[in-house]
């Protein structure tokens, strides 16, 4: 836009001016404002801060990758006069996620209170290259920025997020913040670009030109600008280039040469433009470079000691070779390196050395990479840590000692930024290396790189690893030992949990007796796995204040999470549901991917044990999205199976992906391949869904973890497809828990109401109704008490259809009065195919089944009425869509009908009729 006048942007100034009317009341705001370059983002801040008359504060993210990190923030922070001393690495070096929030909380508040008494506007510009560490903190000041006099403007092109996973994942967090506005910039008007166009040139342009301009640039401010400057400029007012590049290079080609090819060298060695800089590294002379910067400032081409537009620079810089580009950037680093606050620019010096390459000294590269990946973690800037270690890694030849130690290095700062997978890989490269050298050493320390991470992809390489570690361990007692034997007892139950508490037994012991704090916290990391089968519900309670005990936000956060387990388990839903809040408030102060995700997942879970189904959706689909983002395949199972269960129980196949079905259809573990099960029936493919479970080994149900799981699954499965000798033994294994609730005892991820339900359902399997009564009438109670309508609801049908087979006295009456109150409560909550098959049985005891149809043609006749097509009524009825077809097709010509409407009518008509009679 001209500098001039501010052309357009009516709607989005009058809502910037009732956000500064806000914060000018004590409502503080962050507003983000989109759009591709050029279309005016920064020139619309600029305006805001112009008219707002309120002292403000400028950072500027910067594509060059050796800025340090939090730059952004940092050039806020100076411009406001605070200290330079918040970005000081804590003593000891500390690297804790608390940590990191201590930092985020500092910078917050000093923001905060910048902006009394007379309010203050803080712009983040061009946040599509800010580093993650940046992003973070950025969320972190939103959620704090409501109760302050704090206008945050944030800038960003939203066609450069593609593989900024850090900016995407803050955009979908920020999304569901109530002070923060989003503001999508598009191109200007016909209109507005003719009168942006007049400012330029100084006199009307015809309306031809004007269109024609609008539509070449699509009304890009920036492009519209400088298509203007070239017809202000031409002999000819119709002649325009051909495409925009050429308009920029154009108003280029109008400067000296001089200042041409010195605005060239300066636009490869960064955005910022530092004259005495620039004159070491192009060897030209101060006076020189001083006065061409002159002649480039006049031309517009430069402001404020930078370029007036990013795509001026892009194209400035398309003229320099690729050889005089290296030894630019080799120059450059070597006048960074002789200045006096060398040890501040360790980032850009290494930048530029790996830009030399391949011309420039590759050791060197590495070496002040590393420095810059180190200066990087100690300020808590994990992310930013690993790609600068990953860079290390490729930018020189390294012998394999120096190679391993940067693989460990990346993957200490990729578990902190829980990139996962990154970290697998480059733990196992270290490995190989130690085991190649014979160097046992690096064998412990890469073996102990992953703990803490529980992840059943990552469980055989780690069992390994640690055995290899351990054998090479001195005999006797020691921290490492016992951090090496908790990672196995861990690891190695996901294979078999045969052993396994008897050794987190020893492996607690040892941890006591050397009297180290990690060790005693992965000690006790081991026993909670080890008695996270159902028999160990109440001692995890004890692990849990054990564990919270040690005071740290790290040690509480999983301290509350085997707590909300343990609760779920034993029943005490209300207990469970009241460490959310603390959850939620630990994951806040810890600000991991990781800590957030189990916050949501376990939300996601109560919201689903409460019969909250929609809200269950949201939670586990905000779920899903933290676990994609993150890469973490073995957090994205039980995510992606959350969401399918929740999506049987409402009857909604829509939600029901059949790639995620095959995906757990070949896991190993029984509970998992039963869910996918479970998953086939409700989408309606019965004959696979039977076929997968006939095909099912007989013997062995995982890890303890998921026993009830399995065993829950397996009494409904036995039941689904008439398998009484499988029923009779889930009976028995499942009896001796029937005080419990059916969920996992290391991660709960779903509730499955009181394991008395499933004892009812398997006795009732076996033809003991008797038994079956008596479990069902148990669980509707114990789930009445845990607050779980849904299992209520579910309880009560299957306690109707037993009675309705029972036949005693009274027992029709009940089954029919249960089948009623169970159609209503489920359609309340939103459970479609209970409601069907609740109503099925209800008309079926009240005799509304003489007639024309069979019993399973009313059934079908019944869902059609209330509008499921064949494939949901496949889905409802565990049925292949091709049967539900022929039924239809027999309906009609039985009752010599010949749409699916008239159906329905004729049904509505026989309750009539039943109801009258």
């Amino acid at each position: 836009m001209a500098r001039g006048g501010f052309v357009g942007r009516e709607r989005e100034r009058a809502l910037l001016d009732e956000r500064l009317k806000a914060v000018s009341d004590g409502e503080g705001h962050l507003v983000l404002i989109a759009g591709e370059p050029g279309v005016g983002k920064t020139r619309l801040a600029e305006d805001v801060v112009a008219r707002s008359g309120m002292s403000y504060a400028w950072g500027r993210a910067t594509e060059a990758e050796g800025s340090p990190p939090y730059w952004p923030f940092r050039q806020v922070v100076r411009a406001i006069g605070g200290a330079s001393t918040v970005w000081e690495p804590p003593a000891g070096g500390a690297d804790s996620a608390q940590e990191r929030f201590r930092l985020f909380e500092a910078v917050t508040e000093l923001l905060i209170a910048a902006a009394e008494p007379d309010a203050l506007v803080v712009v983040f510009d061009d946040l599509q290259w800010a580093d993650p560490a940046s992003v973070q903190l950025l969320v972190h000041l939103a959620r704090a920025v409501a109760r302050s006099k704090l206008l945050v403007i944030g800038t960003f092109r939203h066609t450069e997020t593609t593989g900024r996973a850090a900016l995407r994942g803050a955009l979908s967090t920020l999304a569901s913040e109530p002070a923060v506005t989003r503001l999508t910039l598009a191109g200007l008007t016909e209109p507005e670009v003719a009168a942006q166009l007049a400012g330029v040139t100084g006199w009307p342009v015809p309306a031809s030109v004007a269109a024609a301009i609008c539509r070449r640039t699509s009304g890009n401010p920036f492009f519209v600008g400088e298509l203007g400057r070239l017809l202000a400029g031409s002999a000819d007012g119709d002649e325009l280039p051909a495409g925009v590049r050429d308009a920029v290079r154009g108003r280029l080609g109008r400067l000296s040469p001089l200042c041409r090819a010195m605005l060239a060298e300066a636009a490869v060695l960064g955005a910022e433009l530092d004259p005495e800089a620039i004159a070491a590294a192009t060897e030209r002379s101060l006076a020189e470079v001083l006065a061409a910067l002159d002649e480039a400032i006049a031309a517009g081409i430069v402001e404020g000691g930078r370029f007036a537009h990013d795509l001026i620079r892009e194209a400035a810089r398309l003229d320099v070779g690729t050889v005089e580009r290296l030894a630019l950037h080799q120059r450059m680093a070597g006048y960074l390196r002789g200045l006096g606050d060398a040890d501040v620019r360790v980032g850009q010096i290494a930048e530029h050395l790996l830009e030399s390459l391949p011309a420039g000294d590759a050791a060197e590269a590495v070496a002040w990479t590393v420095r810059a990946a180190e200066q990087a973690m100690a300020q808590l800037a994990w992310e930013q840590a690993s790609a600068l270690y990953g860079r290390a890694l490729v930018a020189g030849r390294l012998d394999p000692s120096q190679r391993a130690e940067l693989l460990l290095a990346r993957a200490r700062a990729q578990v902190r930024a829980h990139e996962v997978e990154g970290a697998r890989v480059s733990v196992v490269a270290a490995a190989e290396i130690g085991r190649t050298a014979g160097h046992g050493e690096l064998l412990v320390r890469a073996s102990l790189v992953m703990e803490g991470v529980v992840d059943s992809f990552w469980a055989e390489t780690g069992r390994q690893l640690c055995e290899e570690a351990i054998s090479v361990l001195p005999v006797g007692d020691s921290a490492e030992k016992v951090r090496l034997m908790a990672q196995l007892v861990i690891n190695g139950a996901w294979r078999s949990f045969d052993g396994v508490e008897m050794r987190s037994a020893e492996v607690l012991a040892m941890a006591e007796r050397v009297a180290d704090r990690r060790a005693l916290v992965e000690a006790l990391r081991a026993r909670q796995f080890a008695l996270s089968g159902p028999a160990g519900a109440a001692d995890r309670v004890g692990l849990a204040d054990r564990l919270l005990a040690l005071g740290d936000d790290e040690s509480a956060l999983w301290g509350r999470l085997w707590r909300f387990d343990a609760y779920a388990q034993l029943g005490r839903i209300d207990a469970a549901e009241a460490e959310l809040p603390l959850i939620d408030q630990l994951a806040d102060r810890l600000r991991s991917p990781m800590a957030r995700w189990h916050a949501v997942r376990s939300r996601a879970t109560l919201e689903f044990a409460r019969g909250r189904l929609a809200e269950a959706v949201r939670f586990g689909q905000l779920a899903a999205e933290l676990v994609r983002r993150a890469g973490n395949k073995g957090a994205a199972f039980p995510s992606q199976g959350f969401l399918q269960s929740v999506a049987t129980v409402a009857g909604d196949i829509s939600m029901i992906d059949d790639d995620v079905i095959t995906a757990h259809e070949h896991v190993e573990t029984a509970a998992v391949r039963m869910m996918s099960v479970s998953w086939m029936l409700a989408a309606g493919d019965r004959d696979r869904a039977e076929r997968t479970y006939r095909a099912l080994p007989a013997a062995g149900f995982g890890p303890d973890f998921f026993q009830l799981i399995t065993l829950s699954l397996l009494a409904d499965l036995a039941a689904e497809f008439g398998d009484p000798a499988t029923a009779e033994r889930v009976y028995s294994l499942l009896s001796r828990y029937a005080d419990l609730f059916v969920c996992g005892g290391a991660g709960v991820v779903l509730i499955l109401g009181s394991v008395q339900e499933y004892l009812g359902t398997a006795a009732a399997t076996c033809g003991r109704h008797e038994d079956a009564v008596r479990h069902l009438r148990a669980a509707i109670k114990a789930n009445e008490r845990a607050g779980m309508p849904c299992h209520v609801a579910s309880s009560a049908y299957r306690l109707g259809v037993v009675l309705s087979r029972r036949k005693r006295t009274g027992d029709r009456e009940e089954a029919a009065a249960l089948a009623a109150s169970v159609a209503a409560q489920a359609e309340h909550l939103g459970m479609a195919p209970l409601v069907a098959r609740a109503r099925t049985l209800a008309e079926s005891l009240a005799g509304r089944r003489t007639g024309p149809l069979s019993r399973r043609q009313y059934e079908i006749a019944e869902l059609i009425s209330q509008g499921l097509m064949n494939r949901e009524i496949a889905a409802v009825l565990h049925l292949s869509e091709r049967t539900v077809e022929t039924h239809v097709q027999h309906i009609l010509t039985r009752l010599g009908f010949t749409n699916r409407s008239q159906i329905a009518a004729w049904l509505v008509a026989e309750r009539m009729r039943t109801d009258s009679a």
